[in-house]
């Protein structure tokens, strides 16, 4: 066999090894990929499995920031009674969804009864706004938010307004209660009559003391 015949078999086999080389490679690529798909099937729900459970379980047992922030649980037990109304209807608090979403204030079971009505403060200086920031309402820029996300804001007509025994308080979200006290939270365009029924309505409300 001739010096050049060797010489061309020589270069056939170098790019065979090469193709079998860049086949390979590509092989280990595009099982990387599958790979890497088939983690981010499982990575991706797991975390956000992991989130969600953490949003839970900050809402159903607050930390230990809520106490660094109001005073330690079990360092007050007062109570008041609270109606909120909107555009003349009550709010129902009377429902399971709501009873003791924070352990610092919270609406509970009387005698086996769902009451909406009594606040339970069990924290010195925990305010009403950590009470509906836990059961998901908000009051703010003029606004009260349902959790339902329905909005109640202030117009020319209509006016969100907020009473603790009577008198007429501009910041509720921050009010911390004493005992007995006694609530209104009301959105409407009522009249000085239609009011005094609220009070009136608020002030035969019981305040249930556990």
């Amino acid at each position: 066999m001739s010096k050049k015949k060797k010489n061309l078999d020589s270069d056939a086999n170098k790019n065979d090894i090469n193709n079998k080389d860049i086949n390979n490679s590509g092989s280990y690529f595009a099982r990387g990929r599958k790979k890497r798909k088939q983690y981010l099937k499982i990575i991706v729900p797991v975390i956000a499995g992991i989130v969600g459970l953490a949003i839970v379980l900050a809402i159903l047992f607050p930390g230990d920031n809520v106490a660094a922030r109001y005073g330690d649980l079990g360092s007050a037990h007062e109570h008041a009674a609270l109606l909120i109304s909107l555009n003349g209807t009550d709010v129902d608090l009377a429902q399971q969804k709501y009873m003791v979403r924070s352990n610092y204030i919270h609406v509970e079971s009387y005698n086996g009864t769902l009451d909406g009505t009594t606040l339970h403060k069990h924290s010195s200086n925990v305010p009403i706004g950590e009470f509906l920031k836990s059961i998901r309402m908000d009051i703010s820029n003029g606004c009260f938010v349902t959790d339902s996300n329905q909005r109640y804001c202030d117009t020319d007509e209509y006016k969100l307004k907020s009473y603790v025994n009577g008198n007429e308080t501009n910041d509720i979200m921050n009010y911390v209660l004493n005992d007995d006290d006694r609530i209104l939270i009301t959105y409407g365009n009522q009249n000085s009559s239609e009011l005094d029924r609220e009070f009136q309505k608020l002030n035969n409300l019981p305040i249930n003391k556990t």
